[in-house]
């Protein structure tokens, strides 16, 4: 992996706009979630109101705290790589638990639950991977 060349300021950058994009979907979580309770899908609005306030409480922290500049930004890089690639794992593990739950095998009646945790979990994987691979190269 390269990334050699990212300056502080490339690495504040991509933190912000991961912080921003995650609080996007955060915002758009709890909407969801409050639509769907009203029309009286439950299960799915609990899920997408639990994890958008969750992906809220993680980019506010992140993007409140600010950057961590004790260390130099070509390792800030790569740990924040590292961390997406991390959290994809644990995203697909989401997805996985999502379909099972949709297919009824883990617990009867939690399809909504199940395809509530596949959007969630299919998005963060998506969104881990994407900002991964562009930390995978410096910016040009």
């Amino acid at each position: 992996m390269q990334v050699g060349t990212w300056s502080v300021e490339d690495v504040d950058r991509r933190e912000n706009v991961i912080g921003r994009g995650l609080a996007a979907w955060a915002t758009g979580s709890v909407v969801a979630g409050g639509a769907l309770l009203a029309s009286g899908r439950t299960a799915a609005g609990r899920q997408h109101l639990v994890w958008g306030a969750v992906d809220g409480a993680i980019a506010a922290r992140g993007l409140l705290t600010g950057a961590d500049r004790r260390r130099p930004p070509s390792e800030r890089a790569r740990r924040l790589r590292r961390l997406l690639l991390l959290n994809a794992a644990l995203d697909s593990g989401y997805v996985a638990v999502g379909l099972a739950l949709r297919s009824g095998r883990l617990r009867p009646g939690a399809e909504q639950d199940g395809t509530a945790v596949v959007v969630q979990g299919g998005f963060l994987l998506a969104f881990d991977l994407w900002h991964a691979g562009r930390l995978g190269r410096p910016p040009r």
